[in-house]
């Protein structure tokens, strides 16, 4: 648990850079260092900017801040990386479905997924952030995917 609990706290404190618009917007490549962190078939000239800012604050800020991170290389840092910031936009995303009335549009949806991904980020820079149960286990299975060998 202290590696999941580790891992959370810095990727959601180094996750993005503020920035308008959504989830796809503002797209380009990737640094070559992350390319390992994007789905199969995923374009890394075409890498929206929020989600280039979170890989790199996931992975920066988790082999500049575990002093043990070898295993977690080994085994996958950049799979965690990629596979948290994919379940967290859909959780995200399910989550403003959920409670938007049956006339909003998709745009709108994802707008409402978005502003609460940048408030989070914001809570989490500030120290304010929390850890819901929903996050633990997004972390939790994406460490699990990536790294079986790592105990969460």
């Amino acid at each position: 648990m202290p590696v999941v609990l580790c891992l959370l706290c810095i990727v959601l404190s180094c996750s993005s850079n503020k920035s308008d618009g959504g989830f796809s917007k503002d797209q380009g490549p990737i640094a070559a260092n992350l390319i390992g962190a994007l789905q199969e078939g995923e374009d890394p000239n075409l890498v929206p900017e929020v989600k280039r800012n979170f890989l790199k604050g996931c992975v920066t800020g988790a082999t500049d801040n575990i002093p043990d991170l070898v295993a977690i290389q080994e085994t996958g840092l950049l799979s965690v990386c990629g596979c948290s910031y994919n379940k967290i936009v859909e959780h995200l995303i399910a989550s403003s479905t959920a409670i938007s009335d049956s006339s909003a549009s998709l745009t709108e949806i994802e707008n409402d997924a978005y502003e609460k991904f940048q408030k989070l980020d914001e809570d989490f820079q500030k120290g304010e952030g929390e850890f819901t149960d929903k996050l633990l286990e997004i972390f939790q299975t994406c460490i699990r995917e990536s790294a079986p060998t790592i105990s969460s």
